[in-house]
């Protein structure tokens, strides 16, 4: 199998999200994974609208075993969009913004384009307003859960090499001296 599937990159696999997300909303002014101890307080005036980033936990899946000898995972994501109470319409902009953030993953299931590389479809779990992070308690939040189907680790079936090509011949110019005059099979036509 030329065509193995690899385990996932997980440094690949955030970037791709992190990029995507942020070409697709250029409203937002902050896009990012695990902000930094010292930036997870609340993100400032300037930083507003935020999506904040972050992969939760893994969970086995059961149903995305392969035979390849991976571990089948769904990776389960939280965006978190952030916007400000001072704002007439922050209630109703942040709200877009969710609707937009899982319309656009709803919509593109490989949005991380890497499904060659261990990480299968996507698929929005819940939006919902998120009250329950102290640090923005001053902030108008609404989280977008989503998982992502993700495989870890070598795949036994993985070749490396050329795949041969089957190449024909007509008797009596064929065996080791007539190699050069062999054709591609793909060149053999059938007439009917």
């Amino acid at each position: 199998m030329a065509d193995a599937i690899a385990g996932v990159d997980f440094d690949q696999l955030h970037d791709v999200i992190e990029e995507k997300l942020r070409a697709q909303f250029p409203a937002f002014q902050l896009v990012q994974f695990y902000r930094d101890e010292e930036e997870r307080k609340a993100p400032a005036a300037k930083e507003l609208p935020a999506l904040l980033l972050e992969l939760t936990n893994f969970e086995i899946d059961d149903q995305g075993d392969m035979g390849t000898e991976q571990l089948p995972l769904i990776a389960r994501f939280e965006a978190r969009i952030i916007d400000t109470f001072n704002q007439r319409r922050a209630k109703i902009n942040v709200r877009k913004l969710a609707a937009g953030v899982a319309l656009y993953i709803f919509q593109n299931k490989h949005f991380t384009q890497l499904g060659k590389y261990g990480v299968g479809l996507s698929t929005v779990e819940d939006i919902s307003e998120d009250a329950f992070f102290p640090e923005l308690d001053r902030f108008e939040v609404w989280r977008v859960d989503f998982s992502t189907q993700i495989v870890v680790g070598e795949n036994i079936w993985k070749q490396e090499g050329i795949t041969p090509i089957p190449v024909y011949s007509y008797v009596p110019r064929v065996g080791i001296p007539h190699k050069d005059e062999y054709k591609p099979l793909s060149k053999f036509k059938v007439k009917l």
